[in-house]
């Protein structure tokens, strides 16, 4: 088994950068090769990308609900605490599943991952 860390400091609709990102978060959970323990901290202006209720235009992807497919996988979701709290983002704004997380949790997630992934 591979243990896997994404980082994603992307805007969430500013680019595909994110998208991107939680488009092989999705595929590296579903592929059947090799079991893969997932793990995905957002940074920056990627903490946007998991606040509940978001609104996209018809035939946009939506990454609130591409983020609720992998939190129900049981893929553990943090956000940086410093990066939330200067764009005035709360634990009661994001989905079910995400949590506000901290640089010691990033620490200890990037030691233990096979591989990291920056985005």
């Amino acid at each position: 088994m591979q243990n896997i860390l994404i980082v994603a400091h992307a805007s969430p609709y500013g680019s595909e950068k994110f998208y991107n990102a939680i488009r092989m978060a999705i595929a590296l959970k579903e592929q059947e090769i090799e079991a893969v323990e997932l793990k995905l901290f957002l940074m920056s202006d990627a903490v946007f990308g998991a606040q509940k209720n978001q609104q996209t235009p018809d035939l946009s992807y939506n990454l609130q609900q591409m983020l609720e497919i992998l939190t129900a996988q049981n893929t553990p979701l943090l956000l940086c605490k410093t990066c939330a709290q200067a764009r005035g983002v709360t634990q009661e704004m994001l989905i079910e599943g995400a949590k506000i997380g901290t640089l010691a949790e990033l620490s200890a997630w990037t030691l233990a991952a096979d591989k990291v992934i920056h985005i």
